[in-house]
């Protein structure tokens, strides 16, 4: 019987196993992979890895380990099976001794892939060393791209930069011959400034690593994936929400990388903008396959508090919690969720308590964002106890420490918390102040749940409803919405837009709601009229 070598010819089982012809399979399953061809690649690599283990090549094969792991931990996200790879590479290096490959196999799963980032440090850490001690410059490289992914992680950003960016500067200065350890170090960097908003390096990195890939004649299809779900997730957390939201859909598209750790994280990140623009529906709908991902516990707690099922969030950020090992850069969010989510509660105590978690991981890290959210949750403890002058005080500290530019719509959340704070203090005329400018700002995003609140308050306040100008409402539209509103300004039912379009009637509905909510409009018949204008104008 005769194994397949998934493209190659056939291998007879009683035909002595040839190092030469493995070698080529290595090639081979690396080609396959940088064209998202996933099951070529785990053939190839299988068939090689038996044919060096019987060449007693083993020190190869247990390489060949390390990439089959890596395999099934990014792509399929089967972590059991990643495992079990590891475990067979280290049987086989256990026959040789001390050797280069135990780093190989100690790095398989990458830093991006794994919850726990203290034994991820450690893992590096002997990289590291066995990269020394054997003059591996790739090993060595990896070695310090994950254990600075691993350090960010930790809040020690300073650090973790500094060994991502020299783990970067030898893989793209030709100390490298190995592309495919390249693309693992860039993704490193890619998570890292994705996790803590670093938008500058990671373009100035992007644009150096291109140029590097380029020059070898190849465009891995997974690393453009990452590179655009990341670069849609940095977008968006500095305002640029229509550039993020492309960015975003590249990354989820037909043509994009099918790579499960990709799907899952940028979906994620697209579920979150879903949510800040009011569409929680969609939201849902991203979420839906990837409940179970801790990548996604974040967007789905928040979800569930959209909905009004606060004890759904609530549990949902516990596992995440208790997943996640010493990565406090993403603990954070979840933290900061779930003191909104033990105030929705009216769990007072449960929700300082966190506040107070918070804020101890500020003083130990070097991260800046993570006193902007500590210092918002407990302004928001601190304004539910009816103490206006600590609110304040701590809505200062999250101000100055986000610059306008970086993060309008932590701004924008500052200014709407500080006029609930003047609010219950009596002090309409700062009330309406701080109402207006975090209106704003919200309404130059889209943020429309925010926006509607913010509203909401200022006519509490006694401030008259200000209508959206509807060409800057309409400016803000995507192609698809433009789209649904002059099929609205036909009088077409959500059946009628889906049939005409080739979408679901649902998801023509979701579409519907965020064309009303961008204009600003309360009815179907509104945003006709809003068309019908804007048609004449043009």
């Amino acid at each position: 019987m005769n194994a397949s070598r998934g493209g190659g010819k056939p291998i007879p089982a009683d035909e002595p196993a040839s190092a030469a012809s493995a070698l080529d399979d290595v090639r081979l399953g690396g080609r396959c992979f940088a064209e998202d061809d996933f099951d070529g690649a785990r053939t190839h690599w299988e068939v090689a890895f038996r044919e060096l283990r019987g060449a007693g090549e083993l020190r190869r094969a247990a390489r060949v380990a390390a990439d089959l792991a890596a395999l099934h931990a990014a792509v399929w996200g089967n972590r059991a099976m990643a495992r079990g790879w590891i475990d067979r590479g280290r049987r086989l290096v256990s026959q040789v001794g001390p050797c280069v490959e135990e780093g190989y196999l100690a790095l398989a799963i990458m830093g991006c892939d794994e919850p726990d980032v203290i034994a991820l440090e450690q893992e590096a850490e002997l990289a590291l060393s066995l990269a020394v001690e054997f003059s591996d410059p790739v090993l060595e490289a990896r070695a310090l791209s994950e254990s600075g992914f691993a350090l960010v992680a930790q809040g020690q950003l300073a650090r973790g930069f500094a060994r991502l960016d020299e783990a970067l500067a030898a893989a793209t200065s030709g100390e490298i011959d190995d592309l495919a350890q390249v693309g693992k170090c860039y993704c490193a960097m890619l998570a890292a400034c994705d996790r803590c908003g670093e938008l500058g390096r990671a373009q100035e990195w992007t644009a150096e690593v291109a140029r590097f890939v380029a020059s070898h004649g190849v465009r891995p299809r997974i690393l453009h994936t990452h590179c655009r779900s990341v670069y849609g997730s940095l977008l968006s957390a500095t305002g640029r929400w229509p550039e993020a939201e492309q960015a975003m859909l590249d990354a989820l598209s037909p043509q994009a990388s099918q790579a499960m750790n990709h799907r899952v994280e940028n979906s994620a990140h697209l579920a979150e903008l879903r949510l800040r623009q009011g569409r929680v529906a969609e939201a849902e709908e991203l979420l839906r396959p990837y409940e179970d991902c801790v990548d996604c516990c974040a967007p789905l707690a928040r979800l569930h508090l959209a909905q009004g099922r606060a004890n759904l969030a609530a549990a949902v950020i516990e596992r995440g919690l208790s997943e996640l090992v010493g990565d406090q850069v993403r603990s954070v969010p979840l933290l900061a969720l779930f003191v909104e989510v033990n105030l929705a509660r009216d769990d007072l105590d449960a929700a300082a308590e966190t506040v107070s978690r918070l804020l101890a991981l500020a003083d130990e890290a070097d991260w800046p964002l993570l006193l902007t959210e500590a210092a918002l949750a407990a302004a928001k403890v601190a304004a539910k106890k009816g103490d206006t002058e600590r609110a304040l005080e701590f809505l200062n500290k999250a101000q100055q420490g986000t610059p306008r530019g970086d993060r309008p719509h932590t701004v924008g959340q500052v200014h709407l918390e500080r006029a609930k704070v003047f609010s219950g203090a009596a002090d309409i005329v700062r009330a309406v102040t701080e109402g207006r400018a975090a209106l704003a700002i919200f309404e130059r995003l889209g943020a429309a749940r925010d926006a509607d609140e913010t509203a909401a308050l200022l006519r509490d306040l006694g401030e008259r409803g200000r209508p959206r100008r509807p060409d800057a409402a309409e400016s803000g539209l995507s192609t698809r919405e433009r789209e649904v509103l002059g099929l609205l300004r036909e009088g077409l039912t959500n059946a009628e837009i889906g049939a005409r379009l080739y979408i679901s009637p649902k998801t023509a509905e979701h579409h519907v709601s965020a064309v009303l909510s961008k204009l600003g409009v309360r009815s179907r018949a509104e945003a006709a009229l809003v068309a019908g204008r804007l048609r004449a104008q043009s």
